[in-house]
């Protein structure tokens, strides 16, 4: 691993800054690059086989529905609230969002998913917020390698190298069922679904995405266990 290598090389130049610890500091947002592109290109706007002839549809409508948007809506609200408590570690966030405002959250949330333009938008900020979290992460952990004195480190998690190691998998595995959910729930909001309140049962092709989502993001996650483990 190239990655590994640059390390090596830094270790032995003493740590201190050089043109290998730019390299390798800029390395480690090659994936979360990565991800966020290969999100916003592929796994975004979605297009399904749509049949309205189709006489198999989907019974119990009411259910699917809302059983999707809420876990949905539930996710998305507690991957940001696990976002704010990770860049704000040593701040009590429960007294500033108690129940009421995390049940109203929610409800907002689910109402946003509602509609295509912020459906879409809701995606984009929690693409935004993977990306951030990782940027935070990494730079905690390289200058923790370089032996630098973090001048934030009473705002952010202190014990970074320990939280590097399980974090961006952690991470990772958010995203990857967010994937999933968000693609189910572009099925059910196809088109006029939800208007005319009759979903057709998905075709082979429709299912596609979602074993290339699983496939990617599997990846994504292996590699940063591999990364982990060599590190």
């Amino acid at each position: 691993m190239v990655q590994d290598q640059w390390l090596n090389i830094l270790q032995l130049n003493e740590f201190q800054f050089s043109y290998y610890s730019i390299l390798y500091f800029l390395s480690g947002f090659l994936f979360p690059i990565l991800v966020v592109k290969n999100s916003l290109i592929y796994f975004s706007d979605y297009k399904f086989i749509s049949n309205k002839n189709q006489t198999k549809k989907f019974r119990f409508l009411s259910y699917l529905v809302i059983a999707t948007i809420l876990i949905l809506s539930i996710l998305i609200n507690r991957y940001f609230m696990f976002s704010l408590n990770y860049i704000f570690s040593q701040t009590d966030l429960n007294f500033f969002f108690d129940i009421k405002y995390k049940l109203f959250l929610l409800v907002i949330i689910m109402l946003l998913l509602l509609i295509n333009k912020t459906k879409r938008i809701i995606k984009n900020l929690f693409l935004l917020s993977f990306f951030i979290n990782c940027f935070i992460n990494w730079s905690i952990y390289f200058l923790n390698i370089q032996d630098k004195e973090i001048l934030f480190n009473k705002y952010i998690f202190n014990n970074s190298y320990y939280e590097f190691n399980n974090f961006y998998l952690l991470n990772v595995f958010y995203l990857l069922i967010f994937e999933i959910l968000y693609y189910i729930w572009s099925f059910i909001t196809y088109q006029n679904n939800l208007s005319d309140w009759s979903i057709s049962y998905p075709k082979k092709a429709d299912l596609l995405p979602v074993s290339e989502i699983i496939i990617f993001y599997l990846g994504v996650l292996i590699y940063y266990f591999i990364f982990n483990r060599i590190n």
